[in-house]
């Protein structure tokens, strides 16, 4: 039987049935595409991935690592990206390169003491740098380590380096200012005051230093007579004059203000304790001594600066005050006044109210006469002040054992007066009679008990001597500097503070004119010539045992200005001189000078 045609249909019957199935709208099935990536990291560093297979679009992430000395540079694409993504749309190969790093070298800095210096750290090799050694207030620079005296010094950077900058501490600090001093005191009138050294005071208040400049009149030009004899004429031609003061700022000295409430024609001594202060006018204008009368004022520190003032006495009580004392005579808590060669001696007791009572009867000092300057001190400490005066000088001591005399007056609570004490015995310290100009009073060989110092002057000579405190209200002569003459050393009382920081009190002088142990080129009335000034004279160094000798461990002298006179001061443990020049006769301007003294 033929079966053919059956097979047939049948085929067709199920080829028509397999092409129904099929869902007209289905795309066909796609192939995703693979790519290779490859990356490597060339010589001083690595990458995050060497790569693989991934599907073409995907985003591969690669980090370069450069090692210790290398830097990244950038991938071989050219791109400087880190990361760096980098998508796959064909076989990829990638490499990140890496360059070494340059040298980095230390450079180690240390100052000596006295300063500092800054430059210092890690640069790369070939930097140029510069280093700067700059030294503290009161040092000097004075070189590097590698010898190099430049204190701002260029390196380049080669290798490690370690520099030493040193320091020396300076034996003078000079700071100098010109100013103008806005008073309305005549240019002379200024000039005159501040080439005064008498009664010249340095004081503190509140975290400042001032000086105060006693006024002085220019006889000149308050008489309006020029080179003109002045014989004739005194305080009744002539005006008192008001006071100046300056003030430190940043250790440099400026115009504070001018003091009209302290008015002088000739100040002489002044004395200082506590927050309190006396200075007195000797008023030496014309040719009759009997007519040289001023004021006396007392003063109280305030702590802006300013001075109180107060006339001790009045028009009836005026006197020649070349000595001045404060101090509590009648031990009420309040600061007396004393002065001197006043015949009699002037005593004022201040009253509550601030005023002042005449009491020169106060004292018996007998039929000699009137001592040239006095102090009030607890010499036997029972609070109540002894009066302690020092005579004038002249004659010859071998036949006068009155000459060079101190004397100590304590109070009688039987005569109620102050009745000699104790004087000294001992006329012949010096072959001449030398005045005393003034007295101070302090322990200077630390043994509990006040010890006494004399300032003394004669016409040519000058010096100073110590007596030192038994304790019972004697003393015995221990010290006298040298006699100098008015071509060696002139000077206008003292001050006594520890200098030198050794816990014993030393004596500082206060110069004045043109003697050649303070003069650098002693020209009489030039100061122009005279090239500067030295201080070692100026500073008497106490040996503990309350003698004395001048400070000679290194010259101290200061070449090249032109000043008049310096006042001592102490300042954080410094002794500083203060001084001043006026340039022009006819300006208000000042150069200030101030000094600070490392010893």
């Amino acid at each position: 039987m033929n079966r053919s045609p059956f097979y047939l249909s049948l085929l067709l019957l199920l080829t028509c049935a397999k092409e129904d199935s099929q869902a007209p709208n289905t795309p066909p099935t796609q192939i995703v595409k693979q790519y290779t990536l490859t990356a490597s990291a060339g010589d001083g560093g690595s990458v995050s991935s060497t790569g693989g297979t991934f599907a073409s679009g995907t985003q591969v992430s690669l980090t370069a690592t450069p090692t210790s000395g290398y830097s990244f540079s950038g991938w071989s694409n050219g791109s400087t990206a880190n990361p760096l993504t980098v998508t796959l749309n064909s076989n990829t190969s990638i490499t990140a390169n890496f360059e070494a790093l340059p040298n980095t070298y230390t450079v180690t800095l240390t100052a000596g003491e006295g300063g500092i210096v800054t430059g210092g750290g890690a640069y790369e090799e070939g930097t140029q740098i510069t280093v700067i050694a700059t030294p503290e207030e009161g040092f000097q620079f004075v070189g590097w380590s590698n010898g190099s005296l430049e204190p701002v010094l260029d390196i380049l950077i080669e290798d490690n380096l370690e520099l030493l900058a040193n320091f020396e501490i300076l034996d003078i600090v000079m700071k100098t200012k010109t100013i103008l001093i806005d008073s309305d005191l005549l240019p002379q009138q200024i000039q005159s005051t501040f080439y005064n050294v008498s009664g010249v005071f340095t004081y503190k208040s509140g975290n400042s230093d001032y000086i105060f400049y006693p006024g002085s009149p220019n006889l000149n030009s308050d008489l309006d007579i020029y080179n003109q004899s002045l014989l004739g004429y005194s305080r009744d031609h002539i005006p008192n004059i008001p006071s100046l003061i300056l003030k430190n700022i940043d250790g440099y000295w400026e115009f504070f203000k001018t003091d009209y409430d302290a008015k002088f024609w000739g100040s002489r001594n002044f004395e200082i304790k506590d927050n309190f202060v006396v200075v007195g006018d000797g008023n030496e204008i014309g040719d009759d001594g009997a007519d040289w009368k001023g004021d006396t004022f007392f003063g109280e520190i305030m702590n802006d600066g300013n001075i109180n003032w107060v006339r001790v006495n009045d028009d009836a009580n005026m006197a020649y005050f070349h000595g001045s004392a404060i101090g509590d005579l009648n031990s009420d808590g309040l600061m007396d006044i004393g002065g001197a060669p006043a015949t009699p001696i002037k005593i004022f007791l201040q009253n509550n109210d601030k005023s002042f009572e005449v009491s020169d009867s106060l004292i018996n000092y007998g039929n000699i006469n009137s001592p040239f300057t006095l102090n009030f001190a607890d010499v036997f400490g029972d609070n109540r002040d002894e009066i302690i005066t020092a005579d004038y000088g002249g004659g010859d001591p071998s036949n006068n054992s009155e000459l060079n005399q101190i004397r100590i007056y304590s109070y009688d609570d039987i005569t109620e007066k102050f009745e000699l004490h104790w004087k000294s015995n001992n006329s012949t310290i010096y072959n001449i009679g030398l005045g005393a100009t003034s007295i101070k009073v302090a322990d200077l060989n630390n043994d509990g008990i006040k010890d006494i110092s004399v300032a003394r002057e004669d016409i040519d000579k000058h010096a100073f001597e110590v007596w030192i405190g038994n304790g019972d209200g004697t003393y015995y002569s221990k010290f006298t500097s040298p006699v100098w003459t008015q071509d060696e050393m002139q000077f206008r009382e003292f001050y006594i503070m520890d200098v030198n920081l050794d816990g014993f009190d030393d004596i500082i002088l206060r110069p004045f004119h043109y003697g050649s142990l303070y003069r650098n080129n002693p020209v009489w009335w030039n100061v122009y010539e005279n090239n500067g000034i030295m201080f070692n004279h100026l500073i008497w160094i106490n040996q503990g045992d309350g003698s004395f000798s001048h400070y000679n461990e290194k010259e101290l002298k200061v070449e090249g200005i032109n000043i008049d006179n310096v006042h001592p001061y102490m300042n954080n443990g410094k002794l500083h001189f203060v001084g001043t020049f006026t340039n022009d006769w006819y300006q208000k301007e000042l150069i200030t000078y101030d000094f600070m003294i490392n010893l």
